[in-house]
């Protein structure tokens, strides 16, 4: 089997050392395994976020709080078949360190398995962090069960099974859950969320006022109002972080995922406008987390993107391209919500509104003129209309977009690797290489749940292995060793390390290897009904 590499760049060697060959261990007040300082986790992911929307943003708003801190190199995408993800097989690759197909949500199984035993659930950062009592959180910008969080804190078959997800996340009992999509809720989840002692959160200032319990925070319908479009009864992404870090906050430490989810969603969109206001909203909770870390010698921060999301280009000629002010304050709104006026008003002039609307300059040509009118007549507001006057005004304004879609009006995500930066005990700049999504997930968890990374070479490794086949894993060392075989298991050495015999080497193996109990880890895997299935933006 292809094994994870560990991100030397990403905390100090001597784990291996540290850790010896203790039969078991149990978290104590060192904090992990090896007696290490990493305490706690933040992990932030701009879903959709690539290198050039990062770049445009700095130059709409001047250096960003990301770019601040340490490369540790670039992170590659791609899921278990094929070139591009989507933000499912990401956020598990992210998630739960094993490559997972389009649309699953932590589980292993075949490509477009239906039967319940085709599946099987994989553990999760967050429930490996909550089974060696840490607590644990996630925060994100679009419909709380939306692909990326429901990565961390549930395990089904199908991303769009989002009344499914809520359910994990209660079985889980997530400490802290800030998001929105209050629709996808019904009341008896609800009703369940009260009786486990969730504050129920619905406003800003519900937040500003909620205790120090858990949270249960659902600001908006479906997903969150853009930046653009936002009032004051919504909270920001920095204050949402910023209140979930104090709730989780304690002396075994927390875990927590921040996702900023709607970036996607203004680049499918084509509108560069809206990318970059999210884009810096997310900065913003990049700077929360740097603040609190920055006077502790306990806390992990790592930066990433799951992947990019339609072929943003940041300039289309040489020099002074951009047009800053426009895209700084030069328009009215999300194109979102001009696609919905448009939409909604009657025989509107769409060249007028659009030129009113958008600072940009020069003019539409006829061609994007008559596409724009064709969209507007076809009745495709939102992931239409929007997506076409982006794709014609973005050029006036300096940007391009690579990636539509055949027969769509949106672009789709392209397969490019993406960045991953960190700040935090151990980070070193000289480490940095290319690796997989999976490998920061890997390495995440071994700082987690070990603290520390480290290697060993290839005659130790032989010998090892030998011995695994031989007797099995049997302590803390072999443990650590077993999170570089996360994935099916295969063949004689990965059958050892399936402690559980469930067909998969995971977190749960790690931890039972490790002698500690994770029968609270994650929830039973839930199957598709396709009557509740909701329509997602990928």
């Amino acid at each position: 089997m292809k094994r994870r590499n560990f991100i030397a760049a990403l905390g100090a060697s001597g784990v291996l050392t540290a850790l010896g060959n203790t039969a078991s261990a149990e978290p104590n007040s060192e904090r992990n395994l090896s007696g290490s300082e990493i305490n706690n986790v933040i992990v932030l992911v701009g879903d959709g976020m690539g290198f050039d929307p990062v770049e445009a943003t700095r130059f709409v708003h001047g250096d960003l709080a990301m770019q601040s801190m340490t490369s540790v190199g670039k992170v590659q995408t791609e899921p278990r078949a094929g070139q591009v993800t989507d933000s499912g097989a990401a956020g598990t690759a992210l998630a739960t360190g094993l490559k997972a197909h389009d649309s699953q949500i932590s589980v292993f199984g075949p490509e477009d398995a239906e039967e319940e035993d085709d599946f099987t659930p994989i553990m999760t950062q967050l429930q490996a962090a909550a089974a060696v009592g840490k607590n644990t959180g996630l925060v994100t910008t679009t419909t709380m069960t939306h692909a990326t969080p429901g990565s961390w804190g549930a395990n089904v078959p199908d991303r769009d099974m989002q009344p499914e997800i809520a359910d994990h996340y209660l079985e889980n009992e997530i400490d802290v859950l800030l998001g929105a999509g209050v629709d996808i809720w019904s009341d008896d989840q609800i009703e369940v969320a009260e009786e486990l002692g969730y504050e129920l959160l619905y406003e800003a200032d519900d937040l500003e006022a909620a205790g120090d319990g858990k949270l249960l925070g659902l600001f908006d319908e479906g997903q969150m109002t853009y930046t653009l479009d936002r009032d004051d009864t919504i909270p920001w992404l920095d204050t949402m972080t910023a209140e979930a870090i104090d709730r989780l906050e304690g002396e075994d430490g927390f875990f927590m995922m921040v996702e900023g989810g709607r970036i996607d969603h203004a680049n499918h969109q084509c509108d560069p406008w809206t990318s970059i206001s999210e884009t810096k909203e997310f900065d913003d909770a990049v700077q929360v987390a740097l603040d609190y870390a920055e006077d502790r010698d306990d806390t992990l921060v790592v930066v990433t993107s799951d992947h990019e999301c339609g072929g943003f280009t940041c300039g289309n000629d040489y020099g002074n391209v951009l047009d800053l002010d426009s895209l700084e304050s030069g328009i009215e709104g999300s194109l979102e919500s001009l696609a919905i006026e448009l939409q909604e008003s009657d025989n509107p002039d769409l060249e007028a509104r659009i030129e009113e609307y958008v600072e940009f300059e020069g003019e539409l040509d006829d061609s994007d003129l008559e596409e724009i009118q064709t969209t507007y007549d076809e009745g495709e507001a939102d992931w239409g209309l929007d997506s076409v006057i982006g794709r014609a005004v973005s050029p006036h304004v300096g940007i391009d977009w690579g990636g539509k879609m055949p027969d769509d009006y949106i672009t789709s995500h392209t397969g490019p690797s993406q960045l991953a930066v960190a700040s935090g005990p151990g980070v070193n700049a000289t480490a940095g290489n290319w690796f997989h999504l999976a490998d920061l997930s890997a390495t995440v968890s071994a700082l987690m749940i070990f603290g520390g990374v480290d290697q060993i070479n290839e005659d130790e490794r032989a010998q090892w292995e030998r011995q695994i086949c031989q007797r099995g894993p049997k302590n803390t060392r072999d443990a650590y060793l077993a999170l570089e075989y996360l994935g099916p298991a295969d063949d004689t050495l990965t059958e050892e390390l399936d402690v559980n015999g469930d067909g998969v080497v995971d977190l749960a193996d790690v931890l039972a290897i490790a002698g500690i109990d994770s029968e609270a880890g994650h929830a039973e895997t839930s199957q598709p009904d396709q009557s509740s299935i909701l329509a997602t933006n990928r």
